[in-house]
């Protein structure tokens, strides 16, 4: 935001003179801060906020209505351009029912971390928008061999990795999957991942110095006061020994931050996928989808790997925002069961139930700073477990007397907690209803 700031009202790069510029999330460079985050996304969103500023609605006035407005329509917009693009993925290729696609889609958007982190202006909700995006082009190139889905697939995915730089791990991958049909097909998509990656380091070079993603380059964090160095940057901590990666990949997964602790609806996805291949899995583009899985998993992996903080000041873990459409992707196989078994319809509601209210509860102040993180004697950090931190901030706002004391945006984030609740709810329920049940097996 500090950079949509400097870049509408002051022209420039430099956020020195916005709002934001206490953030910790920043570099400095020729006697200047620059934001840390790739500079694409912010670019894209950078006329939304022109628009608003010429309307009178500024950063520096109405801080909290123009970071909504400009969050909504930038991370909201695409996040349900993604879950448009999420079930016509299960529906053309899944070859799931009409009210099938309708359920899953409405589950991914509504029980998994996409719901808390479509309403933060991030880069990660995007970033996997646009890998879903291309993967659709990909199957599609299967299904109709045209050159333009290639042309596509390497905009898209390149972009990915322009906004978020971890999503170019998936450039090669993708080649080799357009190459092994059509050399032709794969030289075309590298020929169009070239012009956002030549801007990426463009940008890269004119903030920072150099091509190498600020994360990496720890030079452009060695000022007073910086909260990150050598031992915390993501790219360059390191963990002292074996046991430390299990144990923080255990609060990376299944812990305190964990990605199935905070979406349990990724059992459904665990169970869809087990189900498909114990019945002899016959899906088309079985290749295209265990490629790009196991990418995922490679970047589930990487995290765990080259990280020590857990994602900081976030709810559950915000990295794992960008495969999370990609993973629940099997949850399209489970029809059949869920419409023919009432012990499968009643875990499938029950842990349904349960995944929407985490991420409604992720929706409050996912950013709101954690409690100390304590560190034991072999120097591993105990990390909180941010839906108790969620629902405690909430039922404190809640059964605080003083309400004429909340600030507007506190109220607005309240009402719509509630709104959205009964809303959420009721739509689920209202789809569930319309999923006409098959013969039981049990």
């Amino acid at each position: 935001m500090a950079l949509i700031q400097s870049l509408v009202e002051h022209r420039t790069f430099i956020i020195d003179d916005s709002i934001f510029s206490r953030t910790g999330d920043k570099v400095f460079f020729n006697q200047h801060f620059y934001s840390d985050k790739p500079p694409i996304l912010a670019i894209l969103a950078s006329p939304i906020y022109f628009v608003l500023y010429r309307l009178g609605i500024s950063l520096a006035s109405q801080e909290w209505l123009a970071y909504y407005l400009i969050t909504l329509l930038s991370i909201g917009i695409l996040s349900a351009l993604g879950l448009a693009v999420f079930r016509k993925i299960i529906k053309d290729f899944c070859l799931a029912s009409d009210e099938w696609s309708d359920l899953v889609t409405f589950i991914v958007g509504t029980g998994t971390l996409l719901l808390p982190y479509s309403l933060l202006f991030n880069n990660h909700a995007p970033s996997g928008v646009l890998i879903l995006i291309g993967f659709y082009f990909l199957l599609d190139f299967r299904r109709t061999v045209k050159l333009k889905q290639a042309v596509y697939a390497g905009l898209v995915f390149s972009l990915a990795g322009g906004i978020d730089i971890t999503q170019f791990l998936f450039l090669p991958f993708v080649f080799i999957l357009f190459a092994i049909r059509s050399l032709k097909a794969g030289l075309t998509f590298a020929i169009a991942c070239l012009p956002i990656i030549a801007l990426y380091l463009f940008l890269n070079l004119h903030t920072s110095g150099s091509f190498l993603p600020p994360a990496m380059n720890a030079s452009l964090w060695d000022y007073p006061g910086s909260a990150f160095g050598p031992e915390n940057l993501s790219a360059l901590a390191k963990h002292d020994s074996i046991a430390n990666v299990l144990f923080y990949a255990f609060h990376m997964l299944i812990g305190n931050r964990g990605l199935l602790s905070h979406t349990p609806l990724l059992l459904l996805a665990i169970l869809g996928l087990g189900a498909t291949f114990k019945a002899n899995w016959r899906f088309r583009y079985k290749t295209e989808y265990i490629c790009l899985l196991f990418v995922c998993l490679l970047y589930v992996g990487i995290y765990i790997y080259k990280s020590i903080n857990y994602s900081g000041w976030a709810y559950g873990v915000r990295w794992f925002v960008s495969p999370i459409f990609f993973l629940c992707l099997s949850i399209a196989w489970l029809e059949n069961a869920v419409r023919s078994s009432r012990l499968m319809r009643l875990f499938f509601v029950g842990l349904t139930c349960l995944s929407i209210l985490i991420s409604l509860i992720g929706t409050y102040k996912p950013f709101t700073p954690l409690p100390y993180v304590d560190a034991d004697s072999k120097g591993r950090l105990h990390p909180v477990n941010t839906i108790v931190v969620g629902a405690h901030l909430i039922m404190q706002d809640l059964y605080n007397p003083s309400i004429p004391d909340r600030s507007k945006r506190e109220l607005f984030l309240g009402a719509r907690l509630i709104i959205g609740t009964v809303a959420i709810y009721s739509l689920f329920f209202k789809l569930m209803k319309n999923l006409s049940p098959l013969p039981h097996k049990d």
